[in-house]
């Protein structure tokens, strides 16, 4: 059976964190979850290609079509989000009206509302959590017409009614999942506005977070790690078979067990893989003795998650660490010859307008080399969601998925800080932070190719012209 993963390019939505010229130029990742899909399908004797149509310079529907004509194949897959849903539903729309093919939607969302997503005349199918198990059985099902009521995981439809199968309750084993199919992929295209090298990818090597940040949405998932000798079985495939020479691990908490990271790093250097690399990490589970592995092993830059410049909100939002071990670990990375970067949240609860300008102050007053600054939103699944919705008396993601609410900023219940304010810092921040003289000169004079020169010089301009998308007049 052949199978089709298309990926539509990706669009700024006004209910985002991010300002709209962060959302274009922050990063271009590979689609990873497809990635997996595609090498689950091969690894049970399947054919699949995957068509990224959001790589620069992005593929037109029509584009799309004509290399899924030449392909020609018996299903089409997707993956789903909340942000990206209707517009990945309008390509489904096309492509099925276009080809006449079933197709197969995936990813968390369909854990939170699969009922919602199946109420759509154009998708057939979809995996509920892993498909790791499902999705072979699935295709196989598929092509040999049998039935497919007892497989776990799955949403379908029979005789006009939605059909739901739970996935298994058994913890999906992360060690035994094949490596993503990176051999469908442009991996000369990916890039993040900072990444050095090519070619660049993202690896995952864990999921969920044990920590209890009441606004994020990952602390709901289960945390488990797979171990070193696989991780770095992977980087391995990456340097020798697709000359990756920069990694990112999308891992939510890259450092949470530090024996994982120190035998990461230490399987690096034995098998002698020069490759830089980036993570994400708290700045409570950092210390000299890791960054030291972490530097010797490639790591070139640490995104820490600082959010806030006053303790008092960083003590409302159960973050856990304090101001003044932020500034240690940021000053201990530096000092070790590592690039940093920190997040901030712009109207997290309890956020004042004077608390903002701390936030800001604070930010500019670490040595960070760079800084991501985001509107603080209520995501699916989040205490601050389920603010809203006692607020609004409303589910919106659900309605928004069944399409009969319009794209809308949610409200900020936990804040008495205004939508306008939130939108007009948070691109105050941006501008203190980047367009200080010495801070362009000190990036400007970092940068390593053309390329990577044309991205800092989109995202400057980007941010100098950037006005607020809800209608203020700009800040």
């Amino acid at each position: 059976m052949k199978i089709a993963f298309i990926f539509p390019p990706f669009a700024h939505k006004r209910f985002e964190e991010d300002v709209d010229i962060v959302s274009q130029e922050f990063a271009q990742p590979p689609p990873l979850g497809l990635a997996y899909a595609a090498t689950i399908a091969e690894k049970a004797g399947h054919k699949a290609i995957i068509i990224d149509a959001n790589c620069r310079p992005g593929l037109s529907k029509q584009e799309v079509l004509r290399r899924i004509n030449v392909f020609k194949p018996d299903i089409l897959g997707f993956m789903l989000t909340a942000y990206m849903f209707r517009q990945t539903l309008e390509w489904i729309r096309f492509l099925k009206e276009m080809t006449k093919l079933p197709t197969l939607v995936g990813n968390v969302l369909l854990e939170l509302y699969p009922k919602e997503v199946m109420t759509h005349k154009e998708i057939d199918y979809g995996i509920i959590g892993s498909a790791q198990q499902s999705l072979p059985l699935l295709l196989s099902a598929i092509k040999e017409k049998t039935e497919i009521g007892n497989i776990k995981g799955i949403c379908y439809k029979e005789d006009g009614n939605i059909v739901i199968n739970p996935p298994d309750t058994l913890k999906e084993n992360f060690d035994t999942l094949p490596f993503p199919a990176r051999h469908l992929l442009p991996n000369h295209k990916y890039y993040t506005i900072i990444s050095k090298s090519k070619n660049f990818t993202i690896m995952m090597t864990s999921k969920g977070c044990p920590s209890k940040c009441g606004f994020c949405h990952v602390k709901n998932i289960p945390y488990s790690a797979r171990q070193a000798e696989g991780v770095v079985d992977e980087i391995e495939e990456c340097y020798k078979k697709y000359n990756i020479r920069e990694i990112e691990f999308f891992d939510p908490v890259f450092t949470m067990n530090k024996m994982r990271i120190v035998d990461i790093c230490k399987g690096i250097k034995k098998r002698n893989i020069d490759v830089s690399w980036a993570c994400r990490a708290r700045v409570d589970q950092v210390d000299e003795e890791l960054l030291d592995e972490m530097k010797s092993s490639g790591c070139t830059r640490i995104y820490y998650g600082v959010e806030c410049g006053n303790q008092n909100i960083l003590n409302n939002i159960s973050k856990g660490i304090t101001l003044d071990r932020i500034r240690k670990i940021v000053d201990l990375t530096k000092k070790k010859g590592i690039l940093t970067l920190g997040f901030f949240l712009i109207g997290a609860p309890g956020d004042t307008i004077e608390s903002i300008k701390e936030t800001i102050q604070f930010a500019l007053s670490l040595n960070l080399d760079y800084a991501q600054f985001h509107k603080t939103i209520a995501k699916p699944t989040t205490v601050l969601y389920e603010q809203v919705k006692k607020v609004t008396g409303r589910d919106y993601w659900k309605e928004y998925i069944l399409g009969i609410t319009n794209e809308e900023r949610l409200p900020t219940p936990w804040t008495e800080v205004s939508d306008r304010d939130i939108e007009r810092y948070t691109i105050k921040a941006y501008r203190k932070f980047y367009f200080k003289p010495s801070r362009l000169f000190k990036i400007s004079t970092g940068i390593k190719s053309f390329e990577e020169f044309n991205r800092y010089l989109r995202s400057v301009i980007g941010l100098w012209k950037v006005k607020s998308d809800l209608k203020y007049g700009g800040v």
